[in-house]
């Protein structure tokens, strides 16, 4: 967390952290910095969420993970569209997966599957036509929202605890879906550190029992699943769709998301690198998950999935997609992790 008020600082957003650990951390003087507002509030993860709005003043807003980067020239692109189209409630870029191996930062490609929505799809049953399976377009968590609306939005998809934190996500996207169009830009935005597996903890249960799959089909959970359902078709309801045909949005919502999750999971699983990566981060003791991708060689890394590209040939690549980025910024995100990794050998040395 603190290198994100090392990245924030200097640049001109304001940035509010609600971290929820159980004691909060001290920030160094030399980061602190007027800009960045720190709030430990000591609260699960989705009481934070569901209450962030408050302390919203902007025009615009996004969700901010705590080990990951926003790059400035994809902020003010996302920032231009909305203000050149008031049709849009938010906008999302493009996202580069980067971690550290071996004390080379690396980058991929992340989410190239993303779809904007139709140009057609201006009402809201067009938007949840080509949004919900067996159709897809993008997701809204990460998108930069107008703020009026990032706060209906998240507080309504987080104020309820879930036994699975998948959930929040999906209502988050059903929610953008009938309230408005996201636009997607062909300009990098996001920055997705794959350098320690998604936190999985009481406060957002990910893994085994808690997987969105397991959840959806277990019948400890129904009665929860039962709401999650309720909870979805009265976000399609309060956009003026009358109830029978709500249903039918809620079924292919819930039902069509479950064998698309169903299917991905078996496609996944016919890959053993996939297989090999996901129990090495999931199962393995806590050290190894921190570690693993600083001292596993990178033989090894490149066959349980984490293969990546250095920043030239990322920029290249880039280039030929025409996905418009700053490569200054990447440098300073580059610069920025390979200082942690340092630290984080030099702590394990010791």
């Amino acid at each position: 967390m603190l290198r994100q008020f090392e990245y924030w600082r200097e640049l001109n957003a304001q940035v509010v952290i609600l971290d929820g650990a159980s004691e909060p951390i001290d920030v160094p003087s030399q980061l602190k910095s007027s800009n960045i507002r720190y709030l430990h509030t000591g609260t699960r993860f989705n009481e934070r969420l569901a209450t962030a709005g408050q302390y919203v003043d902007t025009k615009y807003c996004a969700l901010l993970p705590d080990d990951e980067f926003y790059l400035p020239s994809g902020l003010c692109a996302a920032i231009d569209t909305l203000h050149a189209d008031n049709s849009t409630i938010g906008c999302i870029g493009r996202c580069l997966y980067f971690f550290v191996d071996q004390g080379r930062f690396l980058l991929r490609d992340a989410y190239r599957d993303w779809l904007p929505f139709p140009d057609t799809a201006l009402d809201i049953r067009s938007r949840l036509h080509a949004d919900l399976p067996p159709y897809k377009t993008h997701p809204a968590t990460y998108a930069v929202l107008r703020s009026k609306f990032w706060g209906e939005i998240v507080s309504s998809s987080y104020q309820t605890e879930f036994s699975s934190a998948y959930t929040y996500e999906r209502l988050t996207n059903l929610h953008r879906t009938v309230r408005g169009r996201t636009a997607l830009i062909e300009n990098l935005l996001w920055m997705r550190s794959m350098e320690n597996p998604p936190i999985n903890d009481v406060s957002t249960p990910r893994t085994q029992r808690h997987n969105y799959l397991s959840w959806a089909e277990a019948p400890e959970f129904s009665s929860e699943v039962n709401y999650f359902r309720q909870i979805a078709l009265a976000i399609i309801e309060s956009g003026g769709i009358e109830s029978d045909e709500a249903r039918m949005f809620e079924e292919r919502f819930f039902v069509g998301g479950v064998h698309r999750q169903a299917s991905k999971e078996a496609e996944n699983g016919k890959k053993v690198s996939r297989k090999l990566r996901k129990k090495m981060l999931t199962y393995s003791p806590k050290f190894l998950r921190t570690y693993s991708k600083r001292y596993v060689p990178s033989r090894l890394l490149r066959f349980t999935g984490w293969e990546g590209y250095d920043l030239d040939t990322m920029c290249k690549s880039l280039e030929a997609r025409g996905t418009r980025f700053s490569r200054t910024e990447l440098e300073h995100v580059r610069e920025l992790s390979l200082k942690l990794d340092r630290q984080i050998r030099l702590e394990t040395s010791e």
